[in-house]
């Protein structure tokens, strides 16, 4: 496909969107490497993984097919997974170290909410989460406990953004550079504005926090992969 031209006297489009868009090979192999990134820490992050995902996600030959792996952070990550598996980090030690990071009882270390970040008052179910629950209905998507946990969870935050690389890459195999433009538009905004904005210190709340080489890990990975998806969709 080849380029629009520009107009006489006219400029070429600067945004994001537009640089993204200039090379549709690249931009495939992009969403594809940010949707199962995005896919993987979110289902980390939601919940504490099973013996089965544990094994899974700590398996040698996975590991080393970590789909963005030139950030020093995601290096660092996915060292710290292979440490765990060869320290023989249970099951249970993997839940007790999600709880106190991520659920409670008691203060959390690391809570995974936005508004708990960015409200004046630290609370949840504020204006961000609202704001985030707007976002996912524009594309038919509703938080799974709507009403009884928040929608801006940093987990469903980042299954969101994979989503829209997801039905990106879809538009692309289809040529409906329209629903492109949309989607590509939707992901930049979503990360500048929400994820972006918050998740980093989270995470870094997280690897401080953590007692298992595992979430240290995880924490490890999504700043690495937060600070790509600033670099490749915000430059």
């Amino acid at each position: 496909m080849t380029a629009t031209p520009v107009r006489p006297g006219a400029t070429a489009d600067p945004t994001p969107v537009a640089t993204l868009l200039g090379d549709r090979a690249v931009l495939a192999q992009t969403l594809d490497r940010f949707a199962a990134a995005f896919t993987t820490l979110s289902s980390l992050l939601v919940a504490a993984p099973s013996a089965d995902v544990l094994a899974r996600v700590r398996d040698a030959d996975l590991l080393r097919e970590w789909p963005l792996p030139g950030h020093a952070d995601c290096r660092r990550g996915v060292a710290l997974l292979a440490e765990s598996a060869a320290a023989d980090e249970d099951e249970t030690r993997i839940r007790r170290d999600y709880l106190r990071l991520f659920r409670g009882p008691g203060p959390m270390k690391a809570p995974p909410y936005e508004s708990v970040h960015r409200s004046e008052d630290r609370l949840l179910f504020e204006a961000e989460t609202m704001q985030v629950r707007a976002a996912y209905a524009e594309f038919g998507l509703v938080a799974p406990r709507l009403n009884s946990e928040p929608d801006d969870h940093l987990g469903l935050e980042l299954s969101f953004v994979a989503t829209l690389a997801v039905r990106g890459l879809d538009a692309l195999e289809l040529g409906d550079d329209r629903e492109l433009a949309h989607l590509l538009r939707a992901l930049v905004a979503f990360l500048d504005e929400h994820l972006l904005a918050w998740a980093p210190r989270c995470l870094t709340q997280a690897a401080n926090g953590s007692t298992t080489f595992f979430y240290q890990g995880v924490a490890a990975l999504g700043l690495g992969t937060l600070d790509l998806a600033r670099v490749t969709f915000l430059p």
